[in-house]
Parts: C-alpha cells; structure tokens; sequence
C-alpha cells in the first residue's frame, strides 16, 4: 500500500496553494474551469458541475525528448508529462582525450608539428608588433616626405625616419618568411595507383557535403517503450554542421584534404596515410588511418523536423504508438511522423576515438565508406608519409640577436661570418 500526502491552503479568492510529495503548485479559478501551474508544468481543467464528468489539457510547451525510430530521432511529448529523471541517462558520444588518441608510430611526427606550431606562435606575435612598428615608422617617414619644409631644414632627422622605415619594412618581411618556414610541408610518396584511390575518396567527400542535411550525434540513450509510448530503440541529440574539403594550420600541403567539423568533439582531417584529430589549438592527435575503423549504417529515422529533399521516405509512425506500432488513441492531437533512411557514418579506434555523423543521403555515405576502405586497403601497414619540417629543408639560418632578441634568418652560405643586427648594431657572428 502506498501512502500520498496532499495539503492545500487557500491565499487569496480563487487561488490556492497545493502541497504534496511532488512538489508545490498553485490552483487558479475553480469550478468549471480551473488552471494548474506547478513543476510538472501548466494545466487546465473544464469539467461539468454535477455530473463528475472533467477534462485536462497541458497548456505550455511541451519539453522537447528526442527519440529514435530503429536509430531514429527525438519526438515531443504528448499527453501526460514524463520527468526526465525517470527515463534511461544520455550517454555522450566523444572521443577521448587527445593524449591517448595518437598512434605509437606517429608519436615523432606529433611531436614535431607542435614544436613548430609553438615557434609558429611565438614568431607570429613577434610579426604582429613588428607590423605595428613598421606602419608607425612608414607614417612618420611619410608625414616629411610629403611635406616641404621639414625634410629639408631637419635633413639628418629625414634621413633616420627613412632608414627606419626601410629597416621595420625589411624585419616584417624577414619575419612573414620566418612564419611561412616554420608550419609543417607534407611530402606524400603515392604510387599512381594509391594516388588515385586517395582523390577518388576525396571526390566521394566532396559529394557526401553536398547531402542537404548533415549532423553530428553528441549524446544519446535507450528510448523507453513503455513510458515514451514509441517503437523507437534510442534517443539522440544532434547538431546539424557542414563538412567540407580543407586543410589545418598545423600541417601544410598542396590539396585539400576531407575535413569533418564538430561540435562536441574535435574536427577530423583526413590525410594520405593519417588522420589528424583537432579538439582544441595545440590539443591535437595523430592517428594511423588503418588504426581507424569506419563504420557506415542506414538507419530509420522518425523525423519531426522535415525530411531533406535527398532522402527517401520509407513509412509512417505517430508520436504515441501502441505496442503493436499503431496509433494510440489515448492522447489528444496524436499526429503521424514520416520515417526518413538516412545514413550514418562512425570513427572509431580502440585508443578511443569515437565520432558520430548522420547524413541525409545514405547512398553517399555507403560511396565514401567504400572509397575508404579502398585507399587504406592499398597500404595498409605501410608508410606512406614522410615528414619535411619546412625549415629544415630550407638552406637557411635561423638566428636570434642576444640583445635586443631580433629574428633574422641568413644564409648558411655565411656560416662562421660576421655581421651587424640590423636593430640594435650589435656584431654576430653565423653559427657553423
């Protein structure tokens, strides 16, 4: 036997305050038409007098609970009000930390993109105040020299603001080179055959962005049947986004790779060889493309918010279904929602990434699966990346003045030669 407990106070003419084990409400009119606001939400009640006869209807918006159909989507809430906390927890669909997502044998070549993106960094802050300073000095020197009286009575002073104009000038562009030099250059050693498999992938990419709809899943959990009144097997929440063909400031290449973003993970570059996985600016993973495993699935997907113009619509459901999927006539206002086939696309690895995408055309997410498997099929365990940090392969001397901290970069031609900084004067002399 279960006990309830119910109290109400009445506060003022035609409101009352009602307490009980859910919480508190207030009751507003009476007799025949009464309004309900507590936790649960806003009701209101007309009933007959006399005759025991009453009806109820939720007033406010419903809370929005997303629900799958087979793998479906969410749906709102009709009739009586489920409380969240007795449905299934959500599940969140992450990957894990990039600390643990790079593969063994990539560990060199991570290490050696966020060196260079650390000096990438500090170089680019010494750009930005060098930029400063060079468009001072360039209107300073422009000021007198489109003046007439002061370049001619102030000669010497004319002639320092044009040196330093010319010199801030010279350590902008020294600078941009250094920038230029230090971001990683990728140089891809593909026999014609894996060449043409990578850019057939590509090319299948480039047809997966155009789908009309793309989302990425973040969480999801176990729909309940009976409470929810659905056939549907899981509940998710989704984002839609837009993939495109790109690349990263991390690493620099001539082609522009499949680049899937994200919402609540990392953005996934997909290169010859590696995919690099981005979750934050220096959070990032590098991972064996034969490590990743690439599952493609068609899913049925009850869809309350319009079906994409590139699918297929494959049946009918209602918002509240019966055990046997029909309509369940309980509820008030029950409409029918169409189920769309769409396509799902996961990565995974056993380090632990894993990232979820849906698609609105399925048949291009089977294209680009198979397109995959075919280009990572054609090396397998194979190296086929080799890494040229782009300053290394230059024939130039990177340098750093000791006393006013200058970046210069010189020639190795003039190793062990002597030389002045062109800031501060000081003599330096070319490492060997």
């Amino acid at each position: 036997m279960s006990w309830r407990f119910r109290q109400s106070f009445k506060i003022m003419p035609g409101v009352r305050l009602n307490l009980s084990k859910s919480g508190v409400s207030a009751s507003i009119g009476g007799v025949p038409f009464t309004i309900n606001a507590g936790s649960r939400g806003l009701y209101g009640t007309a009933s007959i007098p006399g005759t025991g006869i009453s009806f109820r209807q939720r007033l406010d918006e419903h809370p929005p609970i997303s629900q799958h159909h087979g793998a479906g989507n969410l749906v709102p809430t009709q009739g009586k009000y489920i409380e969240p906390s007795a449905l299934p927890p959500l599940r969140e669909i992450r990957s894990a930390s990039t600390e643990l997502l790079t593969s063994p044998g990539l560990k060199e070549l991570k290490s050696v993109i966020q060196t260079a993106y650390e000096e990438y960094e500090d170089i680019r802050q010494s750009l930005l105040k060098a930029k400063s300073e060079s468009v001072r000095a360039q209107r300073r020197f422009a000021a007198w020299q489109n003046g007439l009286l002061f370049k001619h009575i102030f000669k010497k002073s004319f002639e320092t603001r044009k040196l330093l104009s010319e010199h801030t000038a010279a350590v902008t562009s020294e600078l941009e080179e250094q920038l230029r030099l230090t971001s990683i250059g990728m140089d891809f050693q593909l026999d014609s055959e894996q060449a043409k498999k990578f850019f057939i992938m590509r090319d299948d990419f480039l047809a997966l962005a155009d789908c009309s709809s793309i989302w990425t899943i973040s969480m999801e959990r176990d729909a309940d049947k009976v409470r929810e009144r659905t056939n549907a097997d899981r509940a998710v929440k989704r984002d839609q986004i837009t993939v495109s063909a790109g690349s990263c400031d991390l690493v620099r290449w001539e082609h522009k790779v499949p680049h899937f973003r994200n919402v609540n993970g990392g953005d996934l570059f997909l290169y010859p060889g590696f995919a690099l996985y981005r979750a934050a600016r220096m959070a990032f993973s590098v991972i064996e493309c034969h490590e990743i495993q690439l599952i493609s699935e068609q899913v049925k997907f009850s869809e309350t918010q319009g079906v994409p113009q590139d699918s297929i619509v494959i049946g009918q459901t209602w918002a509240k279904v019966n055990k046997d999927g029909s309509r369940d006539k309980r509820f008030v206002d029950n409409y029918q929602i169409p189920i769309a086939l769409y396509g799902k696309l996961t990565f995974t690895t056993e380090a632990g990434l894993k990232e979820e995408f849906q698609f609105s055309n399925p048949d291009r997410a089977d294209h680009f699966k198979r397109s995959w498997d075919s280009f990572v099929a054609s090396f397998q365990n194979q190296s086929c990346c080799q890494i040229i940090p782009a300053a290394e392969a230059s024939h130039d001397i990177k340098m750093r003045c000791p006393r006013c901290d200058q970046h210069m970069v010189v020639s190795s031609d003039s190793a062990g030669q002597e030389f002045n900084c062109p800031n501060c004067n000081g003599t330096l002399r070319v490492p060997q």
